[in-house]
Parts: C-alpha cells; structure tokens; sequence
C-alpha cells in the first residue's frame, strides 16, 4: 500500500525581524507595520511592500520579505515563492544562517504551489549554506515523497535525522519511503519511535497502521488506526485527513 499519509506543515516562518535591524527607523517601522498589516490585510500589505521595495538597502529586501509573506496569506504560493527565492539571491551581504532561511521559506511556498522542481532548487541553496541544519534535509525529503521519490527521500529523511534523531517529520518520511520501497521492518522502527514521541499523533498512528498492514499485522494495523477515529473525535478533527483515511481502511 503506497498511500502516505503524513501531517505536512510546510511554512513556520520568522518574524522577519532580522531584515529590519541595522536599518533607518522610519525604515525599521515601515517593515514592522508590513509585517502586522499582512497578518489582517493581506492586500494592503501588497502595497506597503511596493512602496518599501523603492527605497534602497534594508528597506527594499524588508520590502520583498513582507510581500512574499502577504502572498502567502493571499494563497499565491508560486508567486510567494518566487518571491523568496528573489530576495535570498538578493541577500549577498547576509549571513549564510538569514539566506539559508529565506531559501528555506521559497522551498516551503513552491513545495504548496506544487512546484517541485523549483522547492528542491530552492532546498538544496539552504542546504548548501547551512548544510548542519536538519530542517532543510526534511524539506527536500518532504517534496521527494510527494513526488514519489522514495530513495531520494529516505536519503534526505536519514540526513536529518543524522541531525536531529528527534525530527519528528524525518521519522515519518522515512518510515513512509521504506514502507513503500519494500523495507517494513525498518520502517516499523522509526513509526514506532514517532508514535513514542506522540502517542496521540494521527498521522503517526496512521503510518504506523500501514506499516502493520504492510508486515501481515492486521490486527496491529486495525488497532492503530481505530486510534486515529477515536483521538479525532475527541478533539473534534474527525475530518482531518488521517482520520477520513484511517475510516477508509477500516471499512475495507
């Protein structure tokens, strides 16, 4: 079975406060209001952000930053997206920690957009500057799974877990991609070491629940996945994908 079934949380972005240290206050302020009107008025944000990308320096990558976040707010990731990807080119004179960064957020927006060549260009950039933090490795393991690429993504999933053994999204990538390249018990490892991690997870339950099916477990994979319903309705998601998924097998 090669469904795969995993919570993606695809943006977690900054506050953007570091783009606007260093700079004029006039500058510092305008960035700090685009920030906030982009959160409750993503359209005006738009025009805040053009009237701050005309100004030089600071200002105009506060500019860009601030207009990539609107878009997202206005569901155009690929403009979002491209967005990002322009002001991290653009950010020659950062630190490679800020560009990896905003490389990262261009990957998480194209990787919505369904862009997946542009998520990995994207990804391996962050990767590049950054290459000891995990969160990049599981961004391109994320994109690869959604593309089906298996082995490029246990390869990522396993990089960032060489990293940070407590990523909990590289545990679940990686389960997926052995699962479904046809190494159950090694994926049963890392959906059992999730599951410990989050017990009440829905998307872990769900995964380890295929990974049982996967090893003639069906009692083990009924079982997890009656934990999926039961958890849903207790916090009223019972329209969360996993549990419409985990009703789906249960009624096979």
């Amino acid at each position: 079975m090669k469904h795969l079934a995993i919570a993606f949380v695809f943006l977690v972005f900054a506050s953007g406060g570091a783009l606007a240290q260093g700079g004029a206050p006039d500058g510092e302020v305008d960035y700090d209001a685009c920030l906030s009107l982009a959160e409750r008025d993503a359209v005006s944000a738009l025009d805040m952000a053009q009237t701050l990308k005309l100004k030089r320096g600071e200002d105009a990558a506060g500019g860009l930053h601030c207009e990539a976040l609107a878009l997202m707010k206005l569901d155009r990731p690929a403009d979002a997206g491209r967005t990002f990807f322009e002001l991290a080119e653009r950010l020659t004179r950062a630190d490679d920690a800020m560009r990896a960064e905003v490389y990262g957020q261009a990957g998480d927006a194209f990787a919505i957009a369904g862009n997946a060549e542009n998520a990995i260009r994207a990804y391996d950039n962050a990767i590049a500057r950054m290459p000891g933090e995990a969160v990049y490795y599981a961004g391109r393991a994320r994109v690869k799974a959604i593309s089906g690429e298996w082995e490029g993504t246990r390869a990522d999933a396993a990089e960032a877990l060489a990293i940070d053994p407590f990523s909990f999204e590289s545990l679940l990538l990686r389960s997926a991609a052995n699962r479904t390249l046809g190494h159950p018990r090694a994926a049963l490892v890392d959906a059992n070491r999730a599951v410990e991690m989050r017990p009440r997870d829905l998307e872990a339950l769900l995964e380890r629940g295929l990974v049982h099916l996967e090893l003639d477990d069906k009692a083990g994979a009924y079982a997890d996945w009656s934990a999926v319903i039961r958890h849903a309705e207790q916090t009223s998601r019972s329209n969360h994908p996993a549990a419409i998924a985990a009703q789906d097998y249960l009624s096979r």
